[in-house]
């Protein structure tokens, strides 16, 4: 029904205007259409519904909801969805269902886990600019990396990467897939090799190492009976005797002997059958060498530029020379002493 204005006539009395009773009529007309849209029943507007200064005020037994607006600097439309629902508050704890979001900004979002009982919380840094973080185009399902999570990285290349004590299973493979390096792990292998670099000038160097073994080799060989192959000069780490009555140093593979005059040297046991030493003397006099024990006789003595190498079988020392001279071989470098 269209609002029923009452004709009041164009002056005073001048009985132009509705009569009383047709007045009547269209004022319980009217408010009959207004307690009717406000909900009201039998003619009697709800008492739920009242209209404020801030705006429609609906009234609850013990609390009042007020539905207010604030003016914007331009008329504004709000269109409601043709659809039931809740209306969505910013500070009301609510699930929102169906909802595409446009360049959001979000404050620590939470992420529900698969029963909904505990929550990825996604933590942020103070950054000096805008990041952006770009995400690959994924062919197919994925999961993302995490530093401290134990996960399995599958086709990953690695730019400058700093490993610390990385374990490598397998073998270490070069750009076309190929071995470089096969790892042959040992059970409770407590016995490594350790690398170490070197300034301008110096020797880069391949040691073993252990932190519970005092003594420990190191294996170097071909497969089956293939031979190792020395690709350029063989050097010896060398240790000088120039005095009288030293020991011939087990850790060195040469000893170099440079007195003045003759002197004398002792020879402990090998470490272990095949230890080898290489003996010189540069001096101007006779070495008389002495091992704890020697195969063929008690000592051994290099005349000046002599040269000779002892091996440990296991139980004694043998000398590598052409035959075994005897001091009176006025032409023999080395030569025995009984």
């Amino acid at each position: 029904m269209a609002r029923q204005n009452i004709n009041k006539g164009t002056t005073a009395n001048d009985g132009s205007g509705d009569t009383l009773r047709t007045a009547a009529g269209k004022i319980n007309d009217n408010f009959v259409e207004i307690y009717t849209l406000l909900g009201g029943s039998g003619g009697q507007i709800t008492e739920k519904v009242s209209l404020a200064d801030a705006g429609v005020q609906y009234n609850g037994n013990t609390h009042n909801t007020t539905l207010g607006f604030t003016e914007g600097s331009a008329a504004l439309t709000i269109t409601l969805p043709a659809s039931s629902g809740v209306v969505t508050l910013n500070d009301a704890t609510q699930t929102l269902t169906n909802k595409t979001i446009t360049s959001p900004v979000l404050t620590t979002p939470q992420i529900n886990d698969t029963s909904a009982d505990h929550q990825y919380i996604i933590a942020v840094s103070e950054l000096a600019a805008d990041r952006t973080i770009t995400l690959p185009l994924l062919t197919g399902n994925d999961e993302l990396v995490f530093k401290d999570h134990t996960q399995t990285l599958i086709n990953k290349t690695l730019t400058t990467p700093v490993l610390s004590n990385p374990s490598v299973t397998g073998s270490i493979k070069d750009v076309n897939n190929a071995h470089v390096v096969e790892i042959d792990p040992s059970a409770s292998a407590v016995n490594y090799l350790k690398l170490s670099n070197a300034a301008t000038g110096g020797i880069p160097q391949m040691a073993s190492y252990s932190a519970t073994d005092t003594d420990v080799g190191l294996g170097l060989s071909g497969q089956n009976d293939g031979l190792v192959h020395i690709q350029t000069g063989l050097r010896y780490r060398t240790d000088t005797i120039a005095a009288d009555a030293q020991a011939v140093s087990l850790n060195r593979p040469m000893t170099i002997f440079n007195a003045g005059g003759a002197i004398s040297a002792t020879l402990a046991d090998g470490a272990s059958p095949g230890h080898t030493v290489v003996l010189v003397n540069k001096g101007s006099a006779e070495v008389t060498v002495t091992p704890a024990n020697f195969a063929p006789a008690t000592s051994f003595t290099l005349r000046q530029e002599g040269i000779t190498q002892a091996i440990w079988s296991g139980a004694e020392w043998h000398i590598m020379v052409a035959k075994l001279f005897s001091s009176s071989d006025a032409d023999a470098l080395v030569y025995v002493t009984t």
